[in-house]
């Protein structure tokens, strides 16, 4: 089976998550950012086809799981 969990780092991100995915099985929404996701098995985050991730959620992604990923994803 196949679960989905959102993480809202802002409120009203996960208001609207929750009024949005009500009706959706296997979804889960984790008030607060992804490092607060006790375990998952994949990431996915909306990038550039470059690979940078240096700005924003990339950049926290990168720093969670260390400059290797940058090097790895634009393999």
């Amino acid at each position: 089976m196949i679960k989905l969990i959102l993480s809202a780092p802002v409120p009203a991100m996960a208001v609207a998550f929750e009024h949005s995915f009500q009706n959706t099985e296997n979804v889960e929404i984790i008030p607060g950012p992804f490092e607060t996701i006790p375990e998952f098995d994949c990431m996915v985050s909306a990038a550039n086809s470059f690979g940078l991730m240096d700005g924003g959620v990339d950049a926290a992604i990168t720093a969670y799981f260390g400059p290797q990923l940058q090097e790895r994803v634009q393999q």
